[in-house]
């Protein structure tokens, strides 16, 4: 472990559990795909990592409502695999295909909503992503009904209260780009 950055993040994919259920197996690339990792889940719902490899190991998937990002991090000096703060999904070519509506804060942080499709998809960039754009899509409000609208506008209007504002409209590669 200690060959791992403090601070790489992982895309990862649970191999036998989309809930990360404790005893599950999973398997993680770094964003870079320089390092491949495996392990398990703990009683406790932490993480324990059981072999690492480089770009050249087979990088082994798991079930797709699995996604998740997991961060290297130095916890009183010993190195550990964790979840991050943020809940992520893993980009499709659907989503690259759609037109965001851009966010930012003042202190720099950005936001993007999808303005064109069934289900909310966010996209966010702020410290805790480690200035990387990080994609989520909520599954749970469906936009083809007047209830799952009023969901999207309570969202948007959320952001607004928290000091976001709107700086245009941007396709998938012009946000990854900001």
């Amino acid at each position: 472990m200690d060959t791992i950055p403090e601070g790489t993040v992982f895309e990862a994919f649970n191999i036998s559990s989309e809930t990360w259920d404790a005893g599950s197996h999973w398997s993680a690339s770094s964003i870079d795909k320089m390092i491949i990792i495996e392990g398990s889940v703990k009683d406790d719902h932490s993480l324990t990592m059981n072999a690492i490899g480089d770009q050249k190991s087979i990088f082994v998937g798991g079930l797709r409502n699995s996604f998740r990002h997991l961060i290297c991090r130095s916890i009183d000096g010993e190195k550990q695999i964790e979840f991050t703060h943020y809940r992520a999904s893993q980009i499709t070519n659907e989503h690259k295909k759609l037109n965001y509506l851009l966010y930012v804060h003042p202190t720099g942080k950005k936001w993007a909503i999808a303005e064109n499709h069934t289900k909310v998809v966010v996209m966010f960039k702020n410290d805790q992503t480690d200035g990387r754009w990080v994609l989520y899509e909520n599954n749970s409000i469906d936009l083809t009904t007047d209830a799952g609208h009023a969901e999207w506008i309570k969202v948007i209007r959320s952001k607004q209260g928290k000091g976001y504002n709107l700086d245009g409209t941007c396709t998938y590669n012009g946000i990854i780009k900001q």
